[in-house]
């Protein structure tokens, strides 16, 4: 269980980041095991370097004061031997010399190299180099040379310490120069990698501005030659699938008046024919009902009872013909301002469903742009509402319409105008790897008809929002003047 949650961990920490931080955390990593493969051998070499010195200045000053003792005690001046043998060692380095008297401890002699009296003179070095330098035997590399014709002895002993703080001087200022160098080292692939990736992260917006309909997106061609590759391969795709959706889009423009003709068509039956049938009949039962007036009490209640009952069933085949007609074509398209009908419809749903809380945020329009686009921002919000409604289980669900001003080069028909629609939700959301089914599929082509772009995406923690953007022409009542911004809470 514990490898389990390690592996998940390190695959999380490893192939959760992109590609320029997972090219540099692994030059870092392996800069950082040279550095201290490097700072290994240092000090490998340092301690030897460090005890061949000791030995060296041990066998030269072991020399050099045997030779020093013969002579004092040939001149015999052994009276003089601490002062004449200070005099000599003054610059010896690597060494400390004592001298001891029978029965008394030994005396350390004076050294400009090494001395107790302050600190080195190449600095002071941090405890754990000093352990991590010392080279074999310490400061054991004791040599004892005995004074001729007295009970006095000298005591030669190792001193290493200015050896390794050389050592420190010369690892920490070669640390500096290796971190600085590394450093820029980093810094230099991050902007490296940096300038070879950014086609990469154009070619993923481009493929998601492609996924949204845009299928005007063309990239600019890098100099690097196997992302120019694909960067060919991209915008030949785009040119290949702008034409089939230019040729999908006429196929479906020519499908969708067909269709809003028939719906037109049958609902203009529908008012013309259902509408005044249902008229008649209820006004032939009321007929009945005065008629049945002049009968007996007890016909004229039954017959009352029967006329009550057409008249109910008169009632809702009228409320089930206006949904109809709303359904298929409402009169009010292209008539009113689009915040309105969209309010109705929002209306209308909260008529149908009053457990689900809609609220609707609409900015102000101050232009009509026609049956088309009123038509098309109708339908993908009927659509919206109803998969939210009845797929996606939703509680709540919000409606966002905007008039805004469209960017260069989007593609709009008239420069600086987009209606933008966005319904979300707190349903059930997308589920991994589902294709989107036919009421999604109608409304992107009839989104993507219009010139427009669809793009639907999960919300976080839960839910689905779709956003549309269609560009659009001022009809001919261009100045409307709605300027009502009205906020719905169903």
């Amino acid at each position: 269980m514990l490898d389990r949650f390690v592996r998940n961990v390190s695959g999380v920490a490893w192939f959760g980041r992109s590609i320029r931080h997972q090219v540099l955390l692994a030059i870092s990593l392996m800069l950082l095991i040279a550095t201290v493969a490097a700072g290994t051998i240092a000090v490998v070499n340092g301690r030897n370097a460090a005890n061949v010195e000791i030995e060296a200045s041990m066998d030269f000053a072991e020399g050099l004061l045997r030779e020093l003792v013969r002579r004092i005690t040939a001149e015999n001046q052994l009276g003089n031997l601490d002062y004449l043998v200070s005099r000599e060692v003054e610059h010896m380095r690597h060494a400390r010399i004592y001298v001891q008297d029978a029965g008394t401890p030994p005396k350390l002699l004076r050294s400009a190299a090494s001395s107790d009296d302050g600190p080195s003179p190449l600095g002071e070095t941090p405890d754990w180099f000093e352990r991590l330098m010392m080279p074999k035997g310490g400061e054991d590399h004791t040599r004892v040379i005995p004074v001729p014709n007295s009970e006095r002895q000298i005591i030669l002993k190792g001193d290493p310490d200015d050896e390794i703080a050389e050592k420190w001087q010369q690892l920490s200022s070669l640390a500096i120069v290796a971190s600085i160098s590394m450093l820029l080292l980093v810094g230099a692939f991050y902007f490296v990698l940096g300038w070879i990736l950014t086609p990469l992260q154009a070619l993923a917006r481009g493929l998601v501005a492609l996924e949204a309909g845009e299928s005007a997106r063309r990239l600019e061609i890098p100099r690097v030659v196997e992302i120019a590759d694909i960067s060919l391969k991209f915008n030949s795709l785009a040119a290949s699938l702008d034409q089939t959706r230019a040729e999908n889009g006429e196929l479906y423009k020519q499908i969708q008046s067909v269709q809003e003709d028939e719906r037109r068509e049958i609902a203009r039956e529908l008012h013309d024919e259902a509408g005044p049938c249902l008229f008649g009949i209820t006004a032939s039962a009321e007929s009945i009902n005065r008629i049945s007036g002049k009968l007996d009490d007890e016909s004229a209640r039954r017959i009352t009872t029967r006329t009550d009952e057409i008249l109910s069933i008169a009632d809702r085949l009228k409320a089930m013909n206006r949904a109809l007609l709303k359904r298929l074509h409402p009169v009010s398209i292209g008539k009113v301002p689009l915040p309105a009908l969209i309010k109705d419809l929002i209306n209308d749903f909260d008529r149908r469903h009053p457990e689900i809380h809609i609220i609707a945020d609409m900015g102000a329009f101050v232009r009509a742009y026609g049956e088309k686009v009123d038509l098309t921002v109708y339908r993908a919000t009927q659509e919206a509402l109803t998969n939210a409604v009845r797929h996606a289980q939703a509680d709540n669900i919000t409606i966002e319409l905007r008039e805004e001003a469209a960017r260069a080069g989007s593609g709009d028909l008239v420069p600086g105008i987009l209606i933008s629609l966005r319904v979300s939700d707190d349903g059930i959301g997308l589920k991994p790897g589902a294709r989107a089914g036919f009421g999604l599929s109608a409304m992107r082509e009839r989104v993507l008809s219009a010139g427009g772009t669809l793009a639907v995406e999960a919300r976080n923690p839960r839910g689905t929002a779709i956003s549309i953007k269609i560009p659009a022409r001022p009809s001919e009542a261009d100045h409307l003047h709605v300027r009502e911004a009205p906020r719905i809470t169903s």
